[in-house]
């Protein structure tokens, strides 16, 4: 009988058995999953509400702005509307004492300050009857009395604050006082339509104040002359030539308050206006067109001068996009005498709502 052999693996108790355990991070990186999305979270979240603060900011500060500029244009409104009551064409004039109280209590009001105030025209800058504001909205973090009658954030600041947190926003807005451009002069009084106006609220009603988004193309100058009223005298218009003035008070004697307004020298140079040798009669409001009867009179009073040009001393006339110069242009009827002059679309420019006359020594500037 021969042995048998064993195989060794035959007798698995024969060798110690090793259990290998490798390290198991499963749960450790489930937790600093956990911990990077909340870190995350947080930061999307202090981001929106930063951000959603800064719009809050900027909107609180428009509104302010918005504010700001109708109670700017306000004050010409009110002006405008004790002109119309007493029976004279307005015309909106900035004021800028007036307009810049007025903005700074309605900036403050809305939680902001007035930083600049200015205001333009399409007329050359005569009237200045579109008003732009700036503020910078702030709110001053910290507790105004020691006693915490007034809670935090109550207050607006004004700059002279040190070591105040402040969250700050500025803005801008425009808004533009239109007159009334139905209503027109008629026997000596200013009428607009069926309207009764009888007193200041309806006068103010007629005239029009509004947001705009864009400045007029000439910045308010307050040198310039613009005079309102049926009879102007020249000492209102500024710095007249003799002959020019002279003119001006013939018409007003020939034809009385047959315009709406009267502008007369400004600083303009190389022009007649430059050298108070022309007044721009206005036949309607800023920007508008003549109503049927106005225009009917301008056209009368524009013949009577070209007739009379000569001994007037006129050098010329500009009305309704054309021109007549007395130095090379024929006298006789406008419609036949008269030459193109120009069309830009802009009926101050085009001398559609006023008659430009000129009189005095030299050429027509």
């Amino acid at each position: 009988m021969g042995l048998r052999r064993t195989s060794p693996s035959a007798t698995p108790s024969a060798l110690p058995q090793r259990h290998l355990q490798g390290r198991n991070d499963l749960g450790q990186a489930n937790i600093l999953l956990v911990f990077g999305l909340t870190l995350a979270l947080l930061a999307l979240t202090l981001l929106f509400v930063r951000v959603g603060a800064a719009n809050d900011t900027r909107s609180q500060a428009q509104t302010a702005a918005d504010a700001a500029a109708l109670a700017a244009a306000s004050a010409l409104q009110d002006r405008a509307a004790e002109e119309l009551l007493a029976g004279e064409y307005p015309l909106p004039w900035f004021d800028e004492e007036v307009a810049k109280a007025r903005a700074e209590e309605y900036a403050r009001a809305n939680g902001a300050v007035l930083t600049d105030i200015r205001a333009s025209d399409n007329a050359m800058g005569r009237s200045g009857n579109i008003i732009r504001v700036e503020v910078r909205g702030a709110l001053c973090q910290r507790e105004l009395a020691e006693d915490a009658s007034r809670a935090w954030n109550d207050v607006v600041c004004d700059g002279s604050e040190e070591e105040v947190d402040t969250v700050v926003g500025n803005a801008s807005a425009i808004a533009i006082v239109e007159p009334p451009y139905e209503c027109s002069r008629g026997d000596g009084r200013v009428s607009c339509g069926s309207d009764a106006i009888d007193d200041l609220d309806a006068a103010r009603a007629l005239i029009d104040v509004h947001l705009i988004d864009q400045e007029g193309q000439y910045r308010f100058n307050p040198t310039l002359t613009y005079s309102g009223g049926s009879v102007v005298d020249c000492s209102s218009l500024g710095q007249l030539h003799p002959t020019m003035c002279s003119v001006h008070q013939t018409l007003q004697e020939e034809f009385g308050g047959f315009y709406l307004t009267a502008g007369g020298w400004r600083y303009e140079p190389g022009s007649d206006h430059g050298q108070g040798m022309a007044i721009d009669y206005m036949m309607a409001g800023l920007g508008g067109r003549p109503t049927a009867e106005m225009h009917a009179t301008a056209l009368t009073v524009v013949n009577w001068v070209i007739q009379n040009a000569q001994q007037l001393g006129v050098k010329g006339l500009i009305y309704d996009h054309h021109i007549w110069n007395a130095s090379r242009d024929p006298v006789g009827p406008w419609e036949q005498v008269r030459r193109f002059h120009q069309d830009t679309g802009n009926n101050t420019q085009d001398h559609v709502d006023h008659i430009h006359l000129a009189a005095g020594p030299g050429p027509m500037l």
